[in-house]
């Protein structure tokens, strides 16, 4: 993706992340609306949690691979996603705050890492799981495999398992 080319400085790298924040939670939540038939306002909710979801992991990720600059580029995509979804859908001003998304923060980091060793199993408990679980719940379909795994392929797909997106991380 050309977006991972440009990275000259925090803000632009930041301005990239958030886009594939919100690019991703749109194809996403576009698949999930597509096959589960959800309403506006469980559309609109599970737009929020996967931006939070991704969040935490581009924060994990920036820990893990790019300290130095980590605290700089993830502040920078929590005020740039906080202000697109208030810029988007000003009714959602609280549930897309910056005080939400810190709070979910706080909450995704009590989860273990995301996948155990062996890179194919999928623990109750681990913070893939925990996020397929999470989004299941918020669009009435609690314990929905399918939707559980939909959400670790998703997250694996454009994050864990894209070279792009990795290398442009540890810039």
């Amino acid at each position: 993706m050309e977006l991972f080319k440009i990275k000259s400085n925090i803000d632009e790298i930041a301005n990239a992340l958030t886009y594939q924040v919100s690019l991703v939670s749109t194809v996403f939540s576009g698949h999930i609306v597509k096959n589960y038939s959800l309403t506006y306002k469980q559309h609109l909710r599970l737009l929020l949690i996967s931006s939070a979801q991704q969040i935490h992991l581009i924060d994990r990720l920036l820990f893990k691979n790019n300290l130095r600059c980590r605290e700089s580029i993830i502040h920078r995509v929590l005020i740039g996603q906080a202000r697109m979804i208030a810029g988007l859908w000003p009714n959602l001003y609280e549930e897309g705050s910056l005080e939400f998304f810190s709070d979910k923060q706080l909450e995704y980091s009590q989860y273990p890492e995301k996948l155990k060793n062996d890179n194919t199993n999928y623990p109750t408990g681990s913070l893939l799981w925990e996020f397929g679980e999470e989004i299941a719940f918020n669009i009435s379909m609690q314990k929905n495999h399918k939707i559980i795994l939909t959400t670790i392929g998703t997250y694996k797909f454009y994050y864990f398992n894209n070279d792009e997106i990795m290398a442009f991380i540890r810039n």
